[in-house]
């Protein structure tokens, strides 16, 4: 039986939410000075330069002036007021990327204006029958101009409860359009309240949602957590207060530290090397010390499957993006690439991120894309070394 916990830590310096399954640390957020994400947010930025392409850099009040592509067409000049959401972060080197398709996030279902009278089913939603029904429900229900996508989430879920967040959805995106138009720029119009933890980890999935801090702040962050999910009541009988270090007693502190750690071993003797640089992540599968299996083909196999497994759980737990290099040990057989491949496209399905399979060549190299939300967990929580340059290295 999985028992899966929220845990989410409220200190002075910050926030940090945690999600567990049998105390077993799965993904982490870090919300501080720092680490703060404006992803997701709407602004109403201003146009500072347009270059040829469609480029556009615009002022969101992010001290490096944001980036985006303007659609073909665009009658958007310099100086204007323009309304953008983020969809990365900014970097050391970047500034945010933002784009002018509003899309607002509910448990159940997203709502756009691009392209209007869409909707799109999560892959994850896998019953013909059922992706159908919400289908018809959802386009019953979209005011007109709108498209959706619908969220796993909303599997199961009967019409009154899809059309409640729909219009609840639809309220919020009007409203920002209207207070846009006056809005000085630049000037943040949506959330109005930013909590440091996205709201599609809240879920009647979860067993537990445990909180530390002060009662105030329990008792704040509880009833936001009901506001945002229409979580079931059953469930938010399950949120407890705790007075003392969270992510401590529950064991997650450490394993916090092992996930910045270069070397993660895996059940049967093999180990992975995970190197994160500027332009992309390489991670390195290595058989090690593997026993157990009756031929060396078996051997390599079994570290391969090990290993999709587990380097998908730390891309998801260190939040790795962009190009992602993964150098398998090498296999001759076709079938045992195929059944690799295999594995490796189903644990993907489990990242709320949807990363990009590209394929394994002769020998045995994978390419993954995965998109950057937000900072990795090394960024966040590491600085590069002041004796070597970010080297990693120094001089003897």
């Amino acid at each position: 039986m999985v028992l899966t916990k929220l845990l989410i830590e409220h200190t002075a310096s910050g926030v940090r939410t945690a999600l567990t399954e049998n105390n077993r640390l799965k993904e982490i957020y870090i919300d501080n000075d720092i680490s703060t994400s404006r992803v997701g947010e709407v602004v109403v930025g201003r146009i500072r330069t347009i270059m040829p392409g469609q480029f556009a850099f615009i002022d969101i009040d992010a001290g490096k002036n944001a980036f985006a592509n303007l659609k073909p067409g665009h009658a958007f000049k310099t100086g204007q007021p323009i309304l953008v959401q983020v969809q990365k972060d900014a970097t050391s080197s970047k500034g945010a990327y933002v784009s002018t398709d509003i899309n607002l996030k509910g448990r159940l279902v997203v709502l756009h204006k691009s392209p209007p009278g869409e909707v799109g089913v999560s892959h994850k939603i896998s019953d013909e029958k059922e992706t159908r029904r919400l289908k018809k429900i959802v386009r019953a229900l979209l005011p007109a101009g709108y498209g959706a996508i619908v969220r796993t989430n909303a599997g199961n879920c009967d019409k009154e409860t899809i059309a409640d967040e729909i219009n609840k959805l639809y309220q919020e995106y009007e409203t920002i359009i209207s207070r846009g138009q006056y809005a000085l720029p630049p000037a943040k119009l949506y959330p109005e309240d930013k909590y440091p933890f996205p709201a599609d980890l809240i879920s009647d999935s979860l067993d537990e949602i445990h909180i530390s801090g002060t009662e105030e702040a329990f008792a704040t962050i509880k009833r936001h957590i009901c506001e945002i999910s229409d979580i079931t009541q059953s469930l938010s009988e399950r949120i407890f207060h705790y007075d003392g270090k969270l992510l401590e007693h529950f064991g997650v502190k450490k394993q916090i530290s092992r996930a910045l750690e270069k070397v993660v071993d895996l059940p049967s003797g093999g180990f992975i090397t995970i190197e994160q640089t500027e332009a992309c992540v390489v991670v390195d599968v290595n058989t090690g010390n593997s026993a157990g299996a009756a031929s060396y083909r078996e051997t390599v196999l079994n570290a391969n499957l090990e290993a999709a497994k587990t380097i998908i759980d730390q891309i998801i737990l260190r939040n790795l993006s962009g190009t992602i290099i993964i150098d398998f040990i090498d296999m001759p057989g076709q079938q045992d690439k195929s059944a690799l491949m295999e594995v490796l496209v189903v644990e993907a399905r489990r990242d709320r991120l949807n990363p990009e399979i590209i394929g394994m060549s002769k020998l045995g190299i994978v390419q993954m894309a995965r998109a950057k939300k937000r900072l990795s967990l090394s960024q966040v929580l590491e600085i590069n070394c002041p004796h070597c340059g970010g080297k990693g290295r120094t001089k003897q």
